[in-house]
């Protein structure tokens, strides 16, 4: 007879591999409105902007793009928990919802203006007086307000953006047991610079009552768990660096060097 799991054990796996989905989560994140905002700069400088740029970050349902992903991705993690508990989870996960369907909208209109614009300089040169008074009245007053809603689009998908970017920095805060994130933000060290224009050290002060070493020391335990030595040194050192006074570094490293 086979013994059924332990609700601990059951909790432990999805727990760990909770965290796994979170990490990839804000790796995802990451990755999507750093292209967003490479595009949104390319759009600011030239007023224009292709199909296939924002196809790229959109996609489609048997090809998913950067945004598509990361959407399910906080799908899977948020719908249906409880706001009481996870407020920042769910309201990001309404937000990228927001800026999903705001993207789709983009995506649309652009794909409109490049097909349709080409095509009414084509009727333009016919000779029928038809032709000419419709395309010159009617194709062009679509096309404007088809431009008008590509800028309007662009600067809603801004704030949106801006606003879930806000969001993800306090749900970080919700993180401090998460250790493979801690090690995603330790390895990945431009990215608290890149996303909220400070030191992986001030956000570690926010998340860490005991001092931002203790993030680091998180990490150093986690490294040697799964026997990266070299990785979990350079952990503790970093914390030594911080606070000299860190007395997990300071026993720590001296364990790390015995045979």
């Amino acid at each position: 007879m086979i013994k059924p799991t332990p609700v601990s054990r059951r909790n432990t796996w999805f727990e760990e591999r909770r965290r796994l989905f979170v990490k990839n989560m804000f790796k995802e994140f990451y990755e999507t409105i750093s292209r967003f905002r490479e595009i949104y700069e390319g759009y600011t400088r030239s007023q224009e902007i292709s199909f296939e740029e924002i196809d790229r970050l959109v996609g489609k349902e048997s090809r998913k793009g950067l945004l598509w992903i990361l959407k399910d991705r906080c799908h899977q993690l948020w719908r249906g928990a409880d706001p009481e508990n996870e407020m920042n989870g769910c309201l990001l996960d309404w937000l990228l919802g927001s800026i999903f369907h705001e993207a789709m909208k983009l995506k649309e209109n652009i794909y409109m203006l490049e097909y349709y614009g080409p095509l009414a300089e084509k009727m333009k040169k016919k000779n029928s007086a038809q032709t000419i008074k419709f395309c010159g009245m009617e194709c062009q007053q679509f096309l404007e307000r088809t431009r008008s809603e590509i800028t309007q689009e662009m600067e809603n998908l801004g704030f949106l953006f801006g606003r879930a970017n806000y969001l993800m920095r306090n749900l970080i805060i919700d993180q401090a047991e998460n250790f493979l994130l801690v090690r995603f933000l330790i390895e990945q060290s431009d990215v608290t610079e890149n996303l909220w224009s400070e030191s992986l050290e001030h956000l570690f002060t926010d998340m860490y009552p005991q001092g931002p070493a203790a993030g680091f020391c998180l990490a150093a335990r986690s490294y040697l768990e799964g026997d990266w030595v070299d990785l979990a040194n350079n952990a503790y050192q970093k914390a030594l660096e911080i606070d000299p006074e860190c007395r997990e570094a300071r026993e720590g490293l001296p364990r790390l060097k015995r045979p």
